[in-house]
């Protein structure tokens, strides 16, 4: 008998199924093309997985996309303006991506103090409910400012559950019956098959 995973995303190309590495490579690249990383004054960034983290009413998959930024590796305080910003374009980058999947929240993470998207001592997270990344798309005014406040206002302080404001990074493969799906996007970034990890120590 298959697994739940394995019954959920099916081969990716049936009606069944959901294709999640196609839906990840395209919103990697809208990512790349509305974030220039040198413009930017960052090292890099990429999506580097989709994990999938339970099943929906529907028996759809339940996901969290996951798209990290590399801010550097001389960097060991961010700055925050930029950081906030950063979570928005990349919210507005990959939701269109996920329109017509069940998304539990989208994970922003960033690495700095170590080099790479992989390879830094520090990696934290902003994680962004559906409802606040549907304002970010459609609501006039809704900029940097407006929307960390209202992920200030949400947070609970429970690092588990979104929104979550500069919490650790999750590692989704380490998690129960929970799978990381990635894309080529994710294998050119250097993605291992625990994408929401660091290499470096206490990265995560």
């Amino acid at each position: 008998m298959p697994s739940l995973l394995d019954r959920l995303l099916g081969d990716g190309e049936t009606e069944e199924g959901v294709d999640l590495e196609a839906r990840e490579d395209e919103a990697h690249e809208r990512l790349r093309e509305r974030v220039d990383a040198e413009a930017r004054g960052i090292e890099d960034c990429a999506v580097t997985g989709v994990a999938v983290v339970n099943e929906g009413p529907d028996d759809e998959p339940v996901v969290v996309p996951i798209a990290r930024f590399s801010l550097g590796e001389d960097v060991e305080t961010p700055d925050t303006d930029r950081v906030w910003e950063l979570a928005a374009e990349a919210v507005r980058a990959v939701a269109p991506s996920f329109e017509d999947v069940f998304v539990r929240h989208y994970d922003v993470q960033f690495t700095f103090d170590g080099d790479e998207l992989f390879e830094a001592e520090e990696c934290r997270r902003i994680a962004v409910t559906p409802e606040l990344a549907d304002r970010l798309r459609s609501e006039a005014g809704f900029e940097r400012a407006e929307f960390r406040a209202a992920m200030d206002e949400a947070d609970d302080i429970d690092d588990a559950i979104a929104p979550v404001v500069w919490g650790d990074c999750v590692d989704y493969s380490r998690q129960q019956n929970t799978a990381v799906v990635t894309g080529s996007a994710a294998a050119a970034a250097g993605a291992s098959a625990a994408a929401a990890s660091c290499a470096g120590a206490g990265g995560c």
